[in-house]
């Protein structure tokens, strides 16, 4: 039987670019994994999300991680606005200056409510992003296949 690809979406919020500074390298990770991957800014309007066997979703965590924290409420709406989510595999992940505070808690409920699959979660710090920058890619190499 002859290998196909699978494919991934990263889908963000980049407010602030927060984001933007993990996407690339990420993004990169997962391609040397053999998957066909997308990226898609919520701020670029709606996405079709049925052709991806999983999704990895992003959100910037602003102040110091104690209240009131991720997913920022314009990924909540993008995501309770998307009709596909059930029975997609799903990563979360978020970039924040101080700590991650409960917003790995409030996305992972979230996208359960949807329907989705969780299968990863993973914090990268604002200032050192590159520190375990592996663990998203390698989940969804195990977990998504």
């Amino acid at each position: 039987m002859p290998f196909t690809p699978l494919r991934l979406l990263i889908l963000i919020d980049d407010a602030r670019g927060y984001c933007g500074k993990v996407v690339p390298r990420m993004k990169e990770l997962l391609e040397h994994r053999a998957f066909l991957v997308d990226v898609h800014r919520i701020q670029d309007g709606p996405v079709d999300i049925a052709p991806y066997r999983g999704l990895v979703i992003g959100t910037p965590v602003f102040g110091l991680g104690i209240k009131g924290v991720g997913p920022t409420p314009a990924l909540t709406t993008f995501l309770q606005g998307l009709s596909d989510l059930d029975e997609k595999k799903v990563a979360l992940f978020c970039v924040y200056p101080v700590r991650p505070g409960t917003t790995f808690d409030r996305l992972k409920g979230l996208v359960l409510e949807q329907g989705a699959e969780f299968v990863a979660a993973h914090g990268y710090h604002l200032l050192r992003p590159h520190v375990d920058e592996h663990i998203i890619p390698a989940e969804c190499m195990v977990r998504i296949r």
